[in-house]
C-alpha cells in the first residue's frame, strides 16, 4: 500500500504542469517579435469584403483596450497604415471630418507561455519567479496573440454596417526533454 501511494504520489509531481502568464514590460526580443508579429499578422487577416465600403473614403479610426500602453499605439498605428496602403482610406484626425468610423476593440495584444507534458517543478518559494522547471517529456509553448473585434459606422446615419473579429498568433514553442530540444517555431514566417 505504501509503494503505491509513493507511486502515486511521484507521478502527480511529474504530470502535466500548465501554466499561463502574459509578458508585462515587454523587454526580450523574442517576446517583442511575438506580440508585434502577432498584430502585424492580424491586420493582415482584414478582408476587401470587411472594408471593401472605405475605399477612397474619409474615416476615423478609434482603437479601445482595458489598458493604454504602447502595445495598443502601435496596434492602432498598424491599422492605420494596413488601411491607407490597402484599402485607400483617407484617415481623419477626428469623427467630424469623417463619414465612417472604425472603432477596433482589442480583446488581447500580448504573450501567452504555457508547458504542457511531464515535467518537474523546481519551486523558490522565497521569489516565485525565480522558479524552474525540469521537463521530462513536455512543450514550452510561448505565443504571441492579438485579436479584436472592429465594428464599422456609417456616421452620416449611425448604422453599423460591418462587424467582425480578425485574430493571429505566433507561435514559438519548443518540444523538449532533459537531454535535448528542438523549437517548433512560426516566428520567422
Amino acid at each position: 500500500m505504501l509503494r503505491l501511494f509513493v507511486l502515486l504520489l511521484t507521478l502527480s509531481f511529474l504530470t502535466a504542469c500548465s501554466t499561463r502568464q502574459e509578458g508585462a514590460y515587454f523587454k526580450g526580443s523574442t517576446e517583442q517579435r511575438l506580440v508585434t508579429y502577432s498584430i502585424d499578422k492580424m491586420m493582415q487577416t482584414i478582408t476587401p469584403q470587411d472594408m471593401s465600403v472605405l475605399s477612397d473614403q474619409k474615416v476615423f479610426i478609434k482603437s479601445h483596450f482595458v489598458i493604454d500602453n504602447q502595445i495598443v499605439k502601435y496596434a492602432h498605428q498598424r491599422l492605420q497604415i494596413e488601411l491607407a496602403e490597402r484599402f485607400q482610406v483617407r484617415l481623419m484626425n477626428s469623427a467630424d471630418q469623417a463619414d465612417y468610423r472604425l472603432d477596433m476593440f482589442y480583446t488581447s495584444l500580448g504573450t501567452d507561455r504555457d508547458s504542457t507534458g511531464i515535467s518537474v517543478p523546481i519551486v523558490n518559494l522565497s521569489d516565485p519567479e525565480q522558479s524552474a522547471i525540469v521537463n521530462i517529456l513536455a512543450v514550452d509553448m510561448y505565443h504571441g496573440i492579438a485579436e479584436g473585434n472592429f465594428y464599422l459606422t456609417d456616421l452620416r446615419n449611425g448604422k453599423v454596417l460591418q462587424k467582425g473579429k480578425i485574430h493571429s498568433r505566433v507561435r514559438s514553442d519548443k518540444f523538449s526533454t532533459p537531454f535535448f530540444s528542438f523549437p517548433i517555431s512560426n516566428i520567422d514566417d
